[in-house]
């Protein structure tokens, strides 16, 4: 049970599937996340509750600033509705020469969320631990910015003591011509100096991230994550990501869960 339950807590942070839990099952969790912010607007640091339930194989959790459930009692398999926030952008907190572009509200996004994993051993591989796959496709309701993106991962999860797990992903973001207008676009503005610029459909951006669990009892666990963004294509190409020094974004994230059964 506890490495499942460490599986399970720590990849419904970030959206990779692990194995289910035998039992049924829950978990608490309270952290503080700190991420630099698009284009070059500093730091912010929120607090990050979580938690998870999962009841003969089903399970609903909490992934970021949203919910997802596994609808797939399955140990090989996880499908399910995902639903979280999107916040917008104020044209206010662009550099002075593109404060005439327009606003972005903030959205509520709906979409499905798959993933697998499968231990090493299984495909042949003489490698301890789990390799994950996911991937998410959300669009927004209307209203918001009605803009759609695909996410797809994998993962690695590998168990170093009975006590400490470590777990690597590579993600990805793809958006829509809509979706990488919406938020790398720039409408001209001759009185500034500021050209058009429009970006197509494509590759958004790449993750590299990097999770520690460790299971102080059986019930108590810290979690660690660290994860490097990095824009691509179209999005590089922007004026706003160029005119602001902000190719790379950090987000970290500090946590303490507790797992219990029912």
């Amino acid at each position: 049970m506890r490495m499942a339950a460490k599986v399970l807590v720590v990849l419904g942070c970030f959206g990779v599937s692990g194995p289910s839990l035998a039992e049924n099952a829950f978990s608490l969790g309270l952290g503080v996340t700190a991420s630099e912010q698009s284009f070059g607007q500093g730091w912010r640091a929120l607090p990050a509750p979580s938690f998870s339930v999962e009841y003969e194989g089903y399970r609903l959790a909490t992934r970021g600033p949203g919910l997802a459930a596994d609808l797939v009692p399955s140990r090989a398999l996880s499908l399910g509705p995902l639903v979280r926030y999107s916040g917008g952008r104020e044209s206010e907190e662009l550099p002075t020469k593109y404060q005439q572009q327009a606003d972005i509200p903030a959205s509520a996004e709906v979409g499905v969320s798959i993933g697998s994993g499968i231990p090493w051993r299984v495909i042949g591989v003489p490698l301890p631990g789990i390799v994950t796959a996911s991937a998410d496709l959300v669009t927004t309701l209307p209203g918001g910015h009605e803009t759609a993106v695909f996410a797809p991962s994998v993962g690695w999860v590998s168990p170093v003591t009975e006590r400490l797990t470590l777990i690597g992903a590579l993600g990805s973001q793809w958006g829509t011509e809509a979706h990488m207008t919406t938020f790398f676009g720039v409408e001209a503005t001759p009185d500034t100096g500021v050209g058009a610029y429009q970006p197509e459909a494509g590759l958004k951006s790449l993750s590299l991230s990097l999770i520690a669990s460790y299971q102080h009892t059986e019930r108590w666990s810290t979690i660690w994550l660290t994860s490097v963004n990095q824009y691509q294509g179209d999005a590089a190409d922007s004026p706003l990501v160029r005119d602001t020094g902000a190719l790379n974004r950090v987000f970290l994230v500090w946590g303490v869960t507790y797992n219990g059964l029912f």
